[in-house]
């Protein structure tokens, strides 16, 4: 029984708002920057033993949660009469494979770009991995569903793929794989519009009742966000763009500042 309550995807679809700024909320963001904190600062990122065992770890754990997810909800789909909830899908579906939403790309790619080392897709893939990341730790959507304090396979998933679309671009980032600079500022514009087009694709022709991304409803309309609250269906994109915008100078800034402190690396 206890099983069977742990690999479900039953409450997913309660929306997050309830949880937002409340104690399970306080939680999730301590845990997610003590376990960062104590990874930079302990893992010796000189040995090179050490850097591999923790990016093919990262890799994996990314790949297989992926997929397991998908795995389960392909059960769920082919097993009960009813959907179990709106994740449940049959096995031919984008959503097997790829997601519309940003980070679920990146659940894909990211693993893919740094087994392959595909510099080109490195400025799009790793910023915007860290981005999405980010983004979600600040509002839970798809991360605290049901009871957050009741742990299933879908919660231990979400919260452990957000935290590495985080943590493994940094990382690499710290070990010198790759470095941020403003003259390949394109390729993280183009990877942007590109992943924007993929999500209006899925909203538009796979799946009309959508929202991937965010471009087709505001999320936060009538939440507990101020001024994101009252953005009406639309305005909120440009907002949404704008906060984008925002998030990228800030990591080419910080890039900056951290390449004049550690000019060694390349």
């Amino acid at each position: 029984m206890l099983l069977v309550q742990f690999f479900s995807s039953e409450g997913m679809d309660i929306h997050p708002n309830a949880y937002m700024f409340t104690l399970p909320h306080l939680i999730y963001v301590v845990l997610c920057v003590i376990a960062f904190y104590l990874l930079m600062r302990f893992l010796n990122t000189k040995n090179p033993k050490v850097n591999k065992i923790v990016i093919i770890t990262s890799i994996v754990l990314l790949l297989v949660l992926k997929y397991a997810g998908e795995a389960l909800f392909i059960y769920e789909w082919y097993h009960f009469t009813e959907p179990v909830s709106s994740y449940s899908h049959p096995f031919w579906d984008f959503r097997t494979f790829i997601s519309f939403q940003v980070c679920g790309v990146n659940n894909v790619l990211l693993p893919i770009v740094v087994m392959f080392n595909i510099k080109p897709m490195k400025d799009f893939v790793y910023t915007s991995s860290v981005i999405g990341g980010l983004a979600v730790l600040l509002y839970p959507v798809g991360v605290l569903f049901g009871d957050p304090l009741v742990i299933t396979f879908p919660i231990v998933r979400t919260l452990t793929v957000h935290f590495l679309l985080i943590f493994l671009p940094l990382y690499l980032y710290k070990i010198g794989d790759f470095k941020l600079e403003k003259k390949n500022w394109k390729n993280s514009l183009i990877g942007c519009l590109l992943v924007m087009l993929w999500a209006m694709f899925g909203n538009l022709f796979v799946d009309k009742n959508a929202n991937n991304m965010f471009l087709m409803e505001n999320p936060f309309l009538n939440g507990p966000v101020p001024f994101l609250n009252i953005l009406p269906n639309g305005v909120h994109v440009i907002f949404l763009l704008l906060l984008t915008f925002l998030g990228y100078l800030l990591l080419y800034k910080l890039a900056s500042i951290y390449h004049k402190k550690h000019p060694a690396i390349e």
